[in-house]
C-alpha cells in the first residue's frame, strides 16, 4: 500500500512540475510579445521623427485623411505609456499569471 501511496505522489509531483514548466513558458511568450510590441514602437518613433518633412502632409488624400506628425506622435507615446503599464502589471502578477492562469 506505501509503495502504491509514493506512485501516486510522484506522479502528482512530476505533473505539477510539468504544469509549472508550461506555465513558465507561456508567462515567457508573453513577455517576448511585450518586448516585440516594445520594438515596433521604437521603430515607429524613428519613421515618425523622419516624417516631419512637407511629403507628409502633400500626398494624395482624396479619399481618406492622412493623421498629422503630431497626431502620430501622440498615438505613439500613448501606446509606449499603456505598454509600460501593461509589462509592470505582468512583472507584478507574474507569480500569479503563473500559477492561476497559465496552468490550465
Amino acid at each position: 500500500m506505501a509503495t502504491t501511496t509514493g506512485a501516486v505522489q510522484m506522479t502528482r509531483q512530476w505533473a505539477k512540475r510539468r504544469a509549472n514548466k508550461k506555465a513558465l513558458e507561456r508567462f515567457g511568450e508573453f513577455w517576448r510579445a511585450l518586448q516585440l510590441v516594445g520594438d515596433v514602437l521604437a521603430e515607429a518613433e524613428k519613421l515618425a521623427k523622419s516624417a516631419g518633412d512637407g511629403a507628409w502632409t502633400r500626398r494624395n488624400t482624396r479619399h481618406w485623411s492622412i493623421a498629422t506628425v503630431d497626431e502620430v506622435k501622440s498615438s505613439i507615446r500613448v501606446c509606449r505609456s499603456t505598454l509600460r503599464i501593461v509589462a509592470a502589471s505582468a512583472k507584478r502578477f507574474e507569480p500569479e499569471l503563473i500559477v492561476r492562469e497559465w496552468r490550465r
